[in-house]
């Protein structure tokens, strides 16, 4: 039963970090591209036969920077500033432009020429947020995270069978009811910060140094409530943009791991490793994501779990992810994982291969709403295939190796309620099958609450 705590853990560390990622940033798809650059062409034209138009230079503006040309978005306004230097809503634009490019002195001085002519509220609020965001930006370090909090259901709360029968080595027996199905409530607490320091060099190479924390606690199945903490840290190195190449801001970052786990109050397992992570941007939109980890896992016995120990021992993991816009305000992505999970008691060991899309929508609520909603409804298949026959339980043929087979399905629904405030909604279903009946269950799971980013 030692691997459903492992299972367990997982997924409400999936869960949580599903949810922080919700806000990931939009592109638009390639047909939008294309009638916005045949657009853009129009208004170029209309603007070299009535160049005084400032009506269409904004417009040509407006189009060149949702299309990512930000030059010829500030070509654009500046024109309008020759015609009339007095427009605080165009250096509100030409600052947010210079913003974007990374020349952030150049961005300060339009948005304090801007402030200095008396803007309505909402241009010298976007002012303020943006001479804000500069002085973060241009500091050597920075301070990020979210923090989400709530309950959740889960109509199986233990991750155990719904039937308390099993066909063991002596013969049909009964579980303990702790080994059977069983629903229950849950109240958590997960975070992540991300510190970052400019180490000062041409590139703009940073160091970066993630927490993530979570804390559950459950009504009845107590004996799983869980307690997480993980530390990584390394240099996060950025190459210079080269314009023969197809990939658009390369990085790459090695970091190292720590963290420790607690199960049941009491302690579970220790971690340390390493990992290499890369990213970049090809094809003008599409954004990718490489990792591989080793963790070395060292596991503690308790009195409701002997052989809890017999899980040391390392794992091995390939992170692929790939992030594709489809419409200006929403995305599809896909992931794929592998996870050599080596062990000292053979049984335990086993290799996962996991894929998972997902698809994510931006978009207005109603009237009496001030700020955007968010859905995002994913997929999940595992496959995990163990290494050695489990001596918990027999099957028509005897002795078997443990094959599982898992679905998961869900939908979470954000609603964003302040600038920095989101009500989180999530229904799940989980679907696991398996050869050895002691290891099938089927879950339903909500959860709500709070995320709170900062």
């Amino acid at each position: 039963m030692h691997l459903r705590f492992g299972l367990a853990f997982l997924r409400c560390f999936l869960t949580a970090g599903l949810i922080g990622s919700l806000a990931a940033s939009l592109a638009f798809a390639d047909t939008d591209r294309a009638a916005l650059e045949q657009k853009k062409d129009q208004l170029f034209q209309q603007m070299l036969a009535n160049p005084a138009n400032l009506d269409v230079a904004f417009a040509y503006a407006d189009i060149s920077a949702q299309l990512g040309d930000n030059e010829g978005a500030v070509s654009a306004l500046e024109q309008m500033l020759l015609f009339n230097p007095n427009l605080p809503r165009v250096d509100l634009e030409l600052g947010a432009l210079y913003f974007r490019m990374g020349s952030f002195e150049v961005a300060q001085s339009y948005f304090e020429k801007a402030a200095a002519a008396h803007p309505p509220p909402e241009v010298q609020k976007r002012i303020d947020e943006y001479l804000a965001l500069i002085a973060q930006q241009t500091s050597p370090t920075r301070l990020s995270g979210y923090l989400f909090f709530g309950a959740q259901y889960q109509s199986d709360a233990n991750i155990a069978p719904a039937s308390g029968m099993i066909v063991s080595p002596i013969g049909p027996v009964l579980l303990n009811q702790q080994f059977v199905k069983e629903s229950d409530w849950d109240i958590f607490a997960n975070g992540s910060l991300l510190y970052t320091y400019d180490l000062g060099d041409q590139n703009h190479d940073t160091l970066e140094v993630t927490g993530t924390g979570l804390v559950n606690h459950y009504m009845k199945v107590g004996r799983l409530d869980l307690d997480f903490g993980e530390v990584t840290a390394g240099p996060r190195l950025r190459f210079p943009e080269l314009p023969d190449t197809i990939v658009a801001a390369p990085t790459i970052k090695p970091y190292a791991i720590l963290n420790e786990v607690g199960l049941g109050e009491h302690q579970y397992f220790d971690t340390y490793g390493a990992g290499w992570e890369m990213t970049g941007i090809v094809w003008h939109d599409v954004a990718l994501r490489g990792a591989f980890e080793f963790r070395q896992k060292t596991f503690d016995n308790a009195n409701d779990r002997p052989l809890s120990s017999g899980l040391t021992g390392n794992d091995k993991i390939v992170a692929l992810q790939a992030t594709k816009p489809v419409t200006a305000n929403s995305a599809l992505s896909f992931e794929f994982d592998y996870v050599d999970q080596l062990t000292q008691l053979r049984y335990y060991a086993n290799q996962s291969y996991a894929a998972a899309a997902t698809y994510h929508i931006r978009y207005d609520g109603p009237w009496f709403l001030h700020y955007p909603m968010e859905t995002s409804a994913y997929v999940n298949r595992l496959y995990s295939v163990y290494f050695a026959p489990d001596p918990c339980c027999v099957t028509g043929g005897g002795f078997s190796a443990r094959d599982d087979r898992r679905w998961r399905f869900g939908v979470i629904q954000g609603l964003q309620v302040t600038d920095n405030i989101e009500l989180i909604v999530q229904f799940e279903r989980d679907i696991v099958s398996s050869n050895l009946a002691l290891y099938g269950y089927t879950s339903n799971s909500v959860v709500l609450g709070p995320q709170i980013k900062f």
